[in-house]
């Protein structure tokens, strides 16, 4: 058991948390929904936890390798009720930082690099893909 969440969404297990997470936690919100980049709030069927699910893709032109990035942030209520009430304006500088200060799930796939699948607790920059 972590701070946030239970051992399905929040487990030690980063694979497994993140096979979870994708496709069991239940939208609430769709803040963005764009082609290459998307922020839509979930929440934990087994616990109730919510998240900000952060989707980000950088399209490379020339490689065709694109970079793609997936992060799951928890959130409390009040913060969960501040994004929602914010919409497709989110504030990105605000929910990186909410991202930056607590473990988030995080899958990294940069262009022409490793796929990576962790918890994270450091800097979250969230900014649109392209």
């Amino acid at each position: 058991m972590t701070e946030f969440g239970c051992a399905r969404c929040s487990g030690e297990d980063a694979l497994t948390a993140l096979a979870f997470c994708t496709t069991r936690l239940n939208k609430t919100h769709r803040l963005v929904e764009r082609s290459h980049f998307s922020i839509s709030l979930r929440r934990c069927p087994e616990c109730g936890q919510s998240f900000a699910a952060i989707f980000t893709e950088f399209v490379d032109t020339s490689g065709g390798e694109d970079a793609q990035y997936f992060d799951f942030v928890p959130l409390t209520t009040a913060e969960v009720s501040t994004l929602a009430a914010q919409g497709a304006r989110i504030d990105l500088a605000e929910l990186g930082a909410l991202g930056s200060v607590r473990r988030r799930l995080s899958s990294s796939w940069p262009t022409g690099g490793e796929k990576e699948i962790a918890w994270r607790t450091d800097s979250l920059s969230v900014r649109e893909g392209h």
